[in-house]
């Protein structure tokens, strides 16, 4: 009987435990070089980074339009989150950079910070884990998840319109409380672009 009686407990928190929002900031580090150029005709460039959320198809530059202002993405985690589940979450982040050379980029993924909303202490149950993907559909398998430590989680060079995929995993402790029904959190990790290499001859 006291078996029955947990069972259903967990079913209730599964059901109405609710996740609050889940954004992504992006910011851009610039590295500097130069290269001797003949004369000739200059034009400008730009050095865009795009966003996509992976479940809804939200889109952004990683700065919005007045290039200083950092740009937020939120982030619409798939599936219900319940006592020892998780749910997933995803960005695709694209090198749209108009700039010649070769212009790889590398991309930083923050340590989230998870914070609770109206007095709550869901926080205190939640973990976020994260993982590099090559399609948006790995967001949803469970393997190759692991906390991000204070470095950050770095993506390998992204060429020009090329993409690399971070994707987030939110769970929740099993032994959360029913007590944490109904409560919120927020988490939050900021993306950073840093520009590998941006002439012909090399950095």
């Amino acid at each position: 009987m006291r078996i029955k009686r947990s069972l259903e407990a967990a079913a209730l928190i599964a059901v109405a435990v609710v996740l609050g929002l889940f954004t992504v900031q992006g910011t851009y580090a610039l590295w500097n070089a130069t290269a001797v150029a003949a004369p000739g005709t200059i034009s400008s460039a730009s050095f865009d980074m795009a966003l996509q959320a992976v479940n809804t198809g939200t889109s952004t530059n990683m700065t919005l339009a007045d290039g200083k202002t950092s740009a937020t993405l939120t982030l619409s985690p798939a599936g219900t989150l319940g006592p020892g589940t998780s749910v997933y979450g995803g960005v695709v982040v694209t090198n749209n950079t108009f700039a010649g050379g070769q212009f790889n980029t590398a991309i930083t993924a923050g340590q989230p910070g998870v914070a609770n909303l109206n007095g709550g202490v869901l926080a205190t149950y939640i973990t976020v884990s994260a993982k590099l993907a090559a399609s948006p559909t790995e967001c949803s398998a469970s393997t190759g998840y692991a906390a991000i430590g204070a470095p950050g989680l770095i993506s390998p060079a992204v060429a020009k319109t090329g993409s690399t995929v971070f994707c987030f995993q939110v769970s929740l402790d099993p032994s959360a409380p029913s007590t944490v029904k109904g409560q919120a959190v927020t988490i939050q990790t900021t993306l950073t672009a840093r520009q590998l290499c941006g002439v012909p001859s090399g950095c």
